[in-house]
């Protein structure tokens, strides 16, 4: 009890302090990634500081590894929920669609009249205090946010349900049957032992190695701190860029600390596919550059590189996620006759019993499906974009599972992938006004729910803490955190001022969000009137998902094949360009350490990376805490 109180109230922080620490210091995004800084910052916090100063207390109060795997567990849910996850993109984006109508962009014809009266705040004043601020002495109009927040909130609350089950229906394939390694949990695990000899300080905390390691982002990151604060230090430039061939190719060579040290527990394979994918796309990009190519038409938003990879991207991503639930079927086929049958496998340790999962799953798809439907979305195409967003989902969980990404995206999104294949005409203006406000949570895809279940099911695994009231567990951290979020992102618009905040979440998001769709309104297109524009599209889609299908064939059934695949759908994403140059180090360091000192010598520094990690991770922590204290503003240090 005292575990699900403790991951309630850090759950609590994660979606308060840090969504105004991003939103309005402007300070590092910690909780806009998988790598879920917020919560190892805390966690860290709590595990070397505060829990041994308990057991200082008495001995028998400290808490224990189940304990703290559960609070862990808590936090990495809710950190997917307060900006990249939901609200942060949410929240502004639904005054938006009438605070950013202009004669110009002629709004006021194009999406008002197929906006649901449910979906959006729509008293004049109430939008425009929040974009603007409350006068002295008024309050927030609440009454006006009630029934749109009720609203999406009961979505997400069956889009999460819909994530959690299909994740707990898996974990045995992913975790007894394929072995994935889940790099992002080594940290963790290390944090979670148990200290030798009645020790309040367990191995990782005494390790001189793990504080080397911490010692090295600290000091630099500190010292680009400091120079917001005190302009004579001179700053240290981890960012740079290598341009090529005239600028038709540029490659990033950022250092960032936390992807080397995730890259050190990949193996060597998963390290390779990663950063060897990006160079391989990115050379595409540059020869279409080269050569003057481009797909017909408008790009859409959130495509990754060029419109020929995203959509390469796309067809990859829907090839790993069949070829994967083909390969799963014996599993799942065991999973439905336990579900209706019972006595095939053991399912007691699973955080929901298979029928309950299955159930479950059924009624939030026919909940969401059925949202979607209200909302102007036709049958059809709603059950198309649920299938290909998670589909999306479904795949980026796997790649942070294996690849141990802390930074990843998909090459594109679900709603163009939809729209161009049925036609704007068939999904109605109502449906692209719907499918547009999808964005909140099938966009700009940093982080979800269904990454950070997975991870919370095998760190449970790995400290024997499975069962039913994890689920209760994480389902609690889901609500407070979101009622938390929803909370702050509200009030911080109506005390400071939406227009003053966050650039990109409280005025930019929105703008493209509802630009792009009266665009597809304005331009209506249909698949075979179209097909010079948007056959080309679907093509390169067969081109990624051919080439994907031959790599992984060839990874199970040709022994030697030295790359993994994993590295080709997102091969060209934001989170790889500015990820792929560290990785390639971790790579390369743990090649050369395997070569010439062997397994001993890789298990002996794998405290040092851990400590890389962490110290990337603690050094913005802590600079939000200082910057939060001494009311400053803008001091980023980057987590990404």
């Amino acid at each position: 009890m005292r575990a699900l109180f403790v991951g309630a109230l850090f759950s609590l922080v994660i979606n308060v302090f840090f969504a105004y620490a991003r939103l309005a210091m402007a300070t590092a995004g910690m909780s806009s990634d998988y790598i879920t800084a917020g919560a190892v910052f805390l966690f860290f916090v709590f595990v070397a500081l505060v829990n041994p100063l308990v057991k200082l207390c008495h001995a028998s109060w400290g808490f224990d590894r189940s304990e703290l795997i559960v609070i862990y567990c808590m936090m990495i849910v809710a950190s997917a929920i307060p900006t990249w996850g939901f609200t942060g993109n949410l929240i502004a984006m639904l005054p938006g669609i009438y605070y950013y109508a202009t004669p110009e962009n002629n709004w006021a014809e194009l999406l008002h009249p197929f906006v649901k009266d449910w979906l959006v705040p729509h008293d004049p004043m109430a939008i425009k205090y929040f974009f603007e601020g409350l006068p002295q002495g008024q309050r927030i109009p609440w009454e006006h946010w009630v029934r749109p927040l009720l609203a999406w909130c009961s979505f997400i609350m069956a889009i999460y349900l819909m994530m959690i089950t299909i994740m707990s229906i898996i974990r045995r394939q992913w975790v007894d049957y394929d072995r994935l390694t889940f790099p992002l949990l080594q940290l963790p695990l290390d944090m979670t032992e148990e200290g030798r000899d009645g020790s309040i300080f367990n191995a990782f905390l005494k390790s001189p190695l793990m504080w080397l390691g911490f010692s090295i982002p600290f000091i630099i990151f500190s010292t680009n701190a400091l120079n917001h604060y005190f302009p004579f230090v001179p700053p240290i430039q981890l960012r740079n860029s290598l341009p090529l061939f005239n600028h038709a190719l540029v490659l990033q060579t950022n250092v960032n600390f936390i992807a080397i040290g995730l890259a050190y527990f990949l193996s060597l394979d998963v390290g390779l596919g990663i950063w060897l994918f990006h160079l391989v796309t990115k050379g595409q990009i540059a020869m279409e550059n080269i050569l003057g190519y481009s797909i017909p038409g408008r790009s859409d938003l959130f495509m990754e590189g060029s419109m020929a990879v995203s959509y390469q991207g796309m067809g990859a991503m829907l090839v790993l996620v069949l070829y994967g639930l083909w390969n799963s079927r014996t599993h799942l086929r065991q999973v439905w006759q336990q579900a209706w049958h019972g006595g095939v496998i053991d399912d007691r340790q699973e955080i929901l019993s298979y029928r309950a999962a299955l159930l479950t799953l059924t009624g939030a798809s026919a909940y969401a499906t059925i949202w979607l439907v209200l909302s102007g979305v036709p049958l059809g195409v709603a059950l198309f974009f649920l299938f290909v967003a998670f589909c999306v989902f479904y795949g980026l969980a796997r790649i942070v599972a294996e690849g141990g990404l802390g930074f990843a995206r998909a090459q594109m999104t679900a709603q163009p992938f939809v729209i161009h294949a049925v036609g704007t005409e068939a999904v109605t203006p109502s449906g692209l006004v719907s499918l547009g406000m999808t964005f909140s949570w099938a966009g700009d895809l940093r982080t979800m729910i269904m990454a950070s279940t997975i991870n919370s099911l095998k760190l449970a695994d790995a400290g024997n803490v499975r069962g039913r009231p994890l689920f209760w567990a994480i389902a609690i951290s889901i609500v407070v955190g979101l009622a938390g979020s929803v909370g702050m992102v509200v009030w911080m618009g109506y005390t400071y001022g939406g227009i003053n905040l966050d650039w990109w979440f409280y005025n930019r998001f929105g703008e493209i969000i509802h630009g792009d769709t009266a665009h597809k309104i304005a331009n209506p297109t249909h698949p075979l009137r179209d097909w010079s524009s948007i056959g080309p599209r679907y093509l390169f889609s067969l081109i990624g998902a051919g080439v994907m299908g031959v790599l992984m064939w060839a990874r199970h059934h040709i022994l030697w094949w030295p790359i993994h695949y994993i590295g080709f759908p997102i091969g060209a994403t934001l989170t790889i360009v500015y990820t792929w140059f560290s990785i390639f180090v971790g790579w390369i360091l743990k090649a050369t350490i395997l070569k010439y000192g062997g397994v001993n010598l890789y298990r002996k520094l794998r405290p040092f990376f851990l400590g890389l990690i962490l110290g990337h991770v603690f050094v913005s922590g802590f600079w939000v805490v200082f910057d939060f204290v001494t009311g400053e503003t803008g001091n980023r240090i980057p987590i990404f």
